[in-house]
């Protein structure tokens, strides 16, 4: 794993809502904020993979506007099926700025 910068804190998403972003090592993520607090995870959902950034959040969870698979934001478990997750990073604020730990 490794330490890739994502966003300044300031361009980050307001609290419900989320954005795709790019990291600094080329890669498209969506960005969460759920009550100020980040959640990073790939850019698709699982279903048949639909962006997820765009997505409709209530109480921590996204529902995909393709075809309404929701996911708990925080774990990435799929409210819809046991066994499908969204891949989700690690991330941390840090002077401002918001990294990942990515592969």
């Amino acid at each position: 794993m490794k330490r890739v910068r994502i966003i300044d804190v300031s361009m980050a998403p307001a609290p419900g809502k989320g954005a795709r972003v790019r990291s600094e090592d080329g890669r498209y993520l969506a960005l969460f904020n759920v009550g100020g607090e980040f959640h990073l995870c790939e850019d698709r959902c699982p279903h048949m993979d639909s962006p997820i950034h765009d997505g409709t959040i209530v109480r921590g969870v996204v529902t995909c506007m393709w075809h309404m698979w929701q996911f708990d934001i925080a774990s990435g478990q799929c409210l819809i099926s046991d066994n499908i997750r969204l891949a989700k990073f690690d991330v941390e604020v840090d002077g401002g700025v918001i990294y990942a730990k990515l592969p």
